[in-house]
């Protein structure tokens, strides 16, 4: 087999070299993931995921009774680990690319984190990204009814979002408008979403401008100027 680069990704890989550097990983041995204590088990390439995964690869090539059993379980985490978050994993360790199908945009939010909470766990990387601007695509698109106001970009999220974030090591997208802001609760109890914030609205305040007819600042999840009022 042709060496290849740990860090690119198979969905990147030219077509020149993919044939002979990836195509092998395709066949081969196969490993076996349960999760929980659920009846689901899934047969998988282990060349190919072991290729993707460092906590695979410790796991099936390393000393342990995984590795000679070529069978592990997964233990079921809220958030974290379930039948749907390892299903969007493998599809992205198969085709580099998730698809999440009829999902309510709150849904569709809840398995993204669940699926980059996963991929963390599993040393999995290259989604981050991605699922940060199908998220901010799916805020954007779905706006609380009415007039513009504290909670037009929070409509789609729940709490649930904001603590499940914050346990990622990546940096994501947060901030503060009034008293009544929804998530009021989770800046005082969540640390890390504490400390996000008060990045996004350091940030937020530099962008503000100020001319002799107006006063603006940039939103932070549409990239647009929102307008605070008049000079």
């Amino acid at each position: 087999m042709s060496s290849t680069n740990p860090e690119e990704r198979i969905a990147d890989t030219p077509f020149q070299g993919f044939a002979t550097s990836h195509l092998p990983l395709y066949s081969g041995p196969r490993v076996t993931i349960r999760i929980g204590s659920t009846n689901r088990k899934y047969k998988l390439l282990k060349t190919l995921i072991c290729k993707q995964s460092p906590y695979f690869a410790a796991a099936f090539e390393g000393g342990f009774r995984e590795g000679e059993e070529q069978s592990i379980t997964l233990t079921e985490i809220d958030d974290v680990v379930s039948i749907r978050s390892f299903e969007l994993l493998v599809q992205w360790l198969y085709l580099g690319r998730v698809i999440f199908g009829k999902l309510t945009p709150t849904e569709t939010i809840t398995a993204a984190i669940e699926f980059v909470r996963i991929a963390d766990m599993c040393g999995v990387t290259g989604m981050e990204t991605l699922m940060a601007e199908h998220i901010r695509a799916i805020i954007i698109a779905n706006p609380a009814p009415g007039p513009r106001g504290s909670d037009t970009n929070t409509y789609c999220l729940i709490s649930k979002h904001i603590i499940s974030a914050a346990s990622l090591p990546e940096e994501h997208p947060a901030y503060l408008l009034d008293d009544n802001y929804r998530f009021q609760k989770e800046t005082q109890e969540v640390p890390n979403f504490s400390a996000d914030l008060l990045k996004a609205v350091k940030a937020t305040l530099k962008s503000l401008a100020i001319t002799y007819s107006s006063i603006t600042v940039k939103d932070p999840v549409s990239g647009g100027n929102v307008y605070l009022g008049k000079n």
